[in-house]
């Protein structure tokens, strides 16, 4: 006794085929979205542990250029921008003031001492250089102008001398006292600390078949 079973694999065939050529493809794309996109959020919140008060513009930094079905690619990155001083946090090396990306021409880079002011995510205010100057030359004009009776504080600019850098300080008067709030220097050297490359790695390597995994399954049992 037996039964013969016969099928049309035609049909099942013809399916695999548009499976393969047209949702797996879009499967991917959508696992790669995923997990670059994971990737980006996390090494996002990681920022603020690694640079003590980072700002939004530093904060933004990290983006990803999207995978399509025809190009399974996604790329996570450091804007353009963020990363002509991020890239010495990264791999470290010596900033020079040709690196300033709001003014390649400055003579010195602008260091922030522990007295100056601050913002709410830690650096230098907007034009709070420009302000310093501005101050230390109408000071200069009033102590010129009242001798020994001028300002008890007031704002200077000095030159960097024998090793120490040049910046701008407030004057005490009465206690005849010198505060740092920025000095100019011609280059600072860093040591390779943001680690973006190695995290990036680390959480593909870990989560990449998780979101792959998912994103085939929805395809193939919810449809596109």
């Amino acid at each position: 006794m037996k039964t013969t079973i016969r099928l049309d694999t035609k049909q099942a065939s013809m399916e695999l085929q548009r499976i393969a050529s047209k949702d797996i493809p879009y499967a991917v794309a959508l696992g790669l979205n995923g997990v670059a996109k994971a990737a980006r959020d996390q090494v996002k919140q990681e920022l603020p542990s690694i640079f003590h008060n980072t700002n939004a513009f530093t904060r933004n930094a990290v983006a990803f250029t999207p995978a399509t079905k025809n190009y399974q690619t996604a790329t996570i990155f450091i804007k353009d921008q963020q990363a002509k001083y991020l890239q010495f946090e990264e791999y470290g090396g010596t900033r020079t003031p040709s690196d300033n990306i709001t003014n390649p021409s400055a003579k010195g880079l602008v260091v922030a001492a522990p007295n100056a002011k601050k913002n709410a995510s830690g650096g230098l205010p907007k034009g709070y250089v420009k302000s310093l100057a501005q101050k230390a030359q109408q000071d200069l004009q009033r102590a010129k102008a009242a001798g020994r009776k001028g300002k008890a504080q007031s704002i200077l600019k000095i030159t960097g001398k024998n090793g120490k850098p040049g910046g701008f300080f407030l004057y005490n008067r009465q206690q005849r006292s010198l505060t740092r709030l920025v000095s100019f220097v011609s280059k600072a050297s860093y040591k390779p600390k943001m680690g973006f490359h190695q995290k990036v790695e680390q959480f593909i390597n870990k989560n990449a078949n998780h979101y792959l995994t998912q994103a085939i399954d929805r395809i193939l049992t919810k449809g596109k």
